[in-house]
């Protein structure tokens, strides 16, 4: 994450864990998480979908095969509302809600969960969206 604040990126970053399954003849893995970030504000947010065995097993859902979630922080108390503008896609302009704003210290949090189990990280509440 490091490499990240220090190095404005054009686009929102986007990772997948190695331990999840890969889909289709090119091999693409099957989920994906993306975050953006504004590093003078010490804000992010997150993106992120997959399929229904993406979740953790203590959760219960009536998910889809595949949906889409964008993370909020657990407490509505911890909201960050920043008016700072983060991007889902900055090509179509497509923006996160400002109750997605997540301080930084928190999306390092979310992202070591992610890689460490391979599932939607637990630390956050995730609500559903319909932008993949």
């Amino acid at each position: 994450m490091a490499d990240i604040l220090a190095n404005p990126q054009p686009h929102p970053t986007v990772v997948y864990a190695q331990n999840r399954p890969t889909v289709g003849p090119a091999e693409l893995p099957d989920h994906q998480l993306k975050f953006d970030l504004d590093a003078e504000h010490h804000v992010a947010a997150v993106h992120l979908f997959g399929p229904k065995d993406f979740l953790p097993t203590e959760t219960t859902s009536d998910t889809d095969d595949t949906a889409a979630w964008i993370a909020v922080p657990r407490q509505a108390e911890n909201r960050m509302p920043s008016g700072v503008t983060l991007y889902i896609d900055r090509d179509t302009r497509t923006e996160f809600p400002q109750e997605a704003t997540l301080p930084l210290n928190l999306l390092r949090e979310l992202l070591h969960e992610f890689m460490r189990t391979g599932q939607r990280p637990t630390c956050v509440d995730w609500q559903r969206t319909d932008i993949f």
